[in-house]
């Protein structure tokens, strides 16, 4: 019997992409299933070319009409917010699914226990439990197309970057300032990898945040490389393409684990590490500390570890 499933994440891309092993789940695990994502516009793209979704709905005027044409038999709802209980509710789905929360029998009808798994892409696929549905894993998924793997190509051929390159993405930005590191010790640990690793270091920007990295990137004593105006897409696939990702907790971070690349995150005292980083510490890890206090030196020191530990695991 055929089943559409509705997942809800409207936040962040971070967000979005950690649940995706979810409606991976769903769709391999529960035959005949239907998996359909409601999201915020922002999110929109980075679900687009899903192999395991059956459709995309962006929260706004005109998506409780789209929810009710599709008669859903269940929902899960991972914001736990009145306007996410909201969408919930009005989905008509049969069966409505959150974490528990005291007030959200108003717009959910089984809450389920929440339990610390960690990593909050495996912290998420508690919910199948109350359905008798297995995982299938916590890798990210996140497609892009051959439109967006020529954008990257060409960005590497115009700045004459050869792909044995020691090539790094750097994200220096985080739309919550307290877990943004120092952007002249950016510059300087960008100087380190140059200098030390001969390394070509690729600074990352998004919608408003040009100017900034652009002026950071004058303090710089070495030369490096500012990405073009790339969408989530294109930056997905600069991403695939170079060796390594360093940089705050945020969305090219979750898009580098999506791609297999390793990652390296620096996170200020005020975030779990725990929760965002993927258990895998061959191939993903962090670093945390007082952004006052924690020097460049320190952080490269440590990045340069764990870039030799990569280079001995695929001896």
């Amino acid at each position: 019997m055929e089943k559409n499933i509705l997942i809800i994440v409207l936040k962040s891309v971070g967000d979005v992409l950690v649940t995706t092993p979810l409606a991976r789940a769903f769709k391999k695990n529960l035959s005949g299933s239907r998996v359909y994502f409601l999201t915020g516009h922002a999110s929109e793209k980075i679900l687009r070319h899903n192999p395991y979704l059956d459709g995309v709905i962006v929260a706004g005027p005109g998506a409780i009409s789209k929810l009710k044409r599709i008669k859903f038999e269940i929902s899960v709802d991972f914001m736990n917010s009145a306007v996410s209980g909201y969408y919930s509710l009005f989905s008509g789905a049969k069966k409505r699914i959150a974490f528990y929360r005291p007030w959200g029998f108003w717009c959910y009808n089984s809450m389920i226990p929440r339990s610390d798994c960690g990593y909050s892409a495996k912290d998420r696929l508690q919910v199948l439990n109350a359905l008798n549905i297995d995982a299938d894993g916590i890798g990210l998924d996140l497609c892009f197309s051959y439109k967006e793997q020529k954008a990257a190509e060409n960005f590497f051929i115009k700045n004459n970057i050869a792909r044995d390159d020691l090539t790094i993405t750097l994200d220096i930005t985080n739309k919550r300032k307290y877990r943004q590191w120092d952007g002249e010790k950016f510059c300087r640990f960008a100087d380190l990898c140059a200098e030390k690793l001969k390394a070509k270091v690729i600074f990352l920007w998004g919608p408003g945040e040009y100017d900034y990295v652009n002026g950071c990137m004058t303090k710089c004593s070495h030369r490096h490389f500012l990405c073009d105006n790339f969408d989530l897409l294109e930056l997905a696939a600069l991403i695939k393409n170079c060796k390594a990702h360093v940089g705050t907790s945020s969305a090219p971070g979750h898009i580098a684990v999506s791609q297999n690349i390793p990652s390296f995150t620096i996170y200020c005292q005020r975030t779990n590490p725990w929760n965002w980083t993927p258990p895998d510490i061959t191939q993903h890890r962090y670093i945390q500390g007082d952004f006052n206090r924690l020097s460049a030196d320190e952080v490269f020191s440590k990045f340069r570890v764990f870039l030799a530990d990569i280079e001995r695991c695929h001896l």
